[in-house]
């Protein structure tokens, strides 16, 4: 056998040439497990780490400053409860919302709860729009019905303020109760105030010789028995030290109240308030006043739904001198206060004192108060008059804004009514204007142009191709 025919076996099994390839394989193993280290660290760190950028206009993709530096002030967890069936755009967009905020407070939780699947809950709670979410900080919750960013950062900041409010409910002479659970109770009313802080406390002034120093708001609640003159005489003192009044007034009250009236400055109508109206609502009592709008009041602010008052009064103001009046509830045109038995085909009639609408329904009252000796100063002194109980009691209090309109009132007469300020974040670029010019020249280049020149090209390139 030749030497020459062993040189490529040799070389084959040549000890260098081996450890050459042992390297590259070595290499090429190492290099595929770095990469796959590599990879598997950043998605690790993508996962418990972020970085995200904002490059829309105004920054209309992140919270507000303002809202940002409410996040930053708050010491404790926030869980959001949503209320939502298995819609899957609503869902992602109450996700998407929420996200913002979980970028600056990483301790927010998010729950999503669905009522169809939990009815018992969903009845107990009162869920009845297609989304509701329940903002809840300490022992704080807030419930809310129109998700963005203002209406979101407000209630952070409303749960978030640490004060507490008493409400003094009077009681004694039938009046409403504020925890009551009759139908024409206000106990889920009053379950709300709590959920959000406030402090209910029933007053009986034949026990005590006057109200209470430490009350915020004395709500007056459609008494059904005459009070007595040393209790009016409390009341009397209560507002001429510049305590806050919830008053809610229905036909039928005692009339010494009417004193209370002239007080502040105020008429009561006779008759209950009929509406034509409520027949386009489905309802077939008239005796429903219907309040679609709300006037430019801190009161009223954020509220979006009609509001009913069943059996309403309708109030008339006269020249005090002492308050600011302004009217916040006022019916449509098509109704009055009708003093007759109401069935059959009723009418207005100037000669019993009925007026045609709008009429009003709700007052709210303010003056600047001076604070007694022990703290020295002023203060806003506010009172709200409604001629209708029934529309926060426990049988009416889910009819429309009614519980929005409620929670309302009460925060305006606690000053829990201060609002953020959230700039509107909108895009200057939403909209295209074209001239008809323009319009025609983009459209005939889509639809002819541009496909006759794709067809030419085609058809240049084939032609090329045959001549090659």
């Amino acid at each position: 056998m030749s030497r020459s025919k062993f040189t490529p076996a040799l070389r084959r099994l040549n000890p260098l040439a081996i450890a050459g390839k042992r390297r590259q394989l070595i290499g090429s193993v190492l290099s595929h497990l770095l990469l796959l280290t590599a990879a598997g660290l950043i998605a690790w760190l993508s996962y418990h780490y972020s970085l995200e950028w904002d490059w829309s206009t105004g920054n209309r993709n992140s919270l507000s400053e303002t809202s940002q530096r409410l996040l930053g002030g708050l010491h404790d967890p926030l869980t959001f409860t949503a209320y939502v069936r298995r819609d899957k755009p609503l869902r992602r967009k109450v996700r998407e919302l929420i996200a913002r905020y979980q970028r600056f407070k990483p301790d927010i939780e998010l729950i999503f709860v669905n009522p169809d699947l939990e009815p018992d809950r969903a009845r107990e709670l009162g869920i009845t729009q297609r989304i509701e979410l329940d903002v809840s900080y300490a022992d704080r919750q807030e419930r809310l019905r129109y998700l963005n960013e203002e209406a979101l950062s407000n209630a952070i900041f409303r749960i978030s303020q640490r004060g507490t409010h008493w409400i003094v409910a009077m009681e004694g002479h039938g009046e409403r109760n504020l925890l009551g659970s009759a139908n024409h109770d206000l106990g889920l009313f009053g379950k709300e105030l709590e959920r959000r802080g406030f402090r209910i406390q029933p007053l009986d002034l034949t026990r005590l010789a006057r109200v209470p120093d430490n009350t915020e708001v004395l709500v007056i609640a459609d008494p059904r028995v005459p009070l007595p003159r040393t209790e009016m005489d409390s009341i009397r003192a209560y507002l001429e030290g510049g305590g806050n009044l919830l008053w809610l007034t229905d036909p039928g009250d005692p009339p010494d109240l009417a004193g209370l009236a002239d007080m502040l400055g105020i008429r009561l109508l006779p008759g209950v308030i009929v509406d034509a109206n409520v027949s386009s609502l489905g309802l077939d009592d008239p005796a429903f006043a219907v309040i679609p709008r709300y006037p430019d009041h801190p009161l009223t602010r954020g509220l979006q739904s009609i509001s009913l008052f069943p059996k309403a009064l309708a109030l008339e103001t006269t020249d005090s001198g002492t308050w600011q009046i302004t009217p916040i509830l006022r019916t449509l045109e098509q109704s009055w206060n009708e003093t007759g038995p109401i069935r059959g085909e009723i009418t207005v009639d100037p000669d019993q004192d009925e007026k045609s609408g709008p009429l009003t329904i709700g007052l709210a009252l303010s003056r600047t108060a001076a604070l007694p000796e022990a703290n020295a100063g002023q203060r806003e002194q506010r009172l709200v008059v409604v001629g209708d109980g029934d529309f926060l009691s426990n049988a009416y209090l889910g009819n429309g804004g009614n519980l929005d309109l409620g929670l309302n009132i009460l925060r305006w007469l606690t000053g829990e009514d201060d609002l953020l300020d959230i700039p509107v974040q909108s895009a200057p670029d939403r909209t295209l204007n074209l001239s008809r010019t323009a319009t025609a020249v983009i459209g005939l280049g889509f639809l002819l142009v541009s496909p006759s020149l794709l067809v030419g090209t085609g058809l240049y390139i084939r032609w090329r191709r045959r001549r090659l």
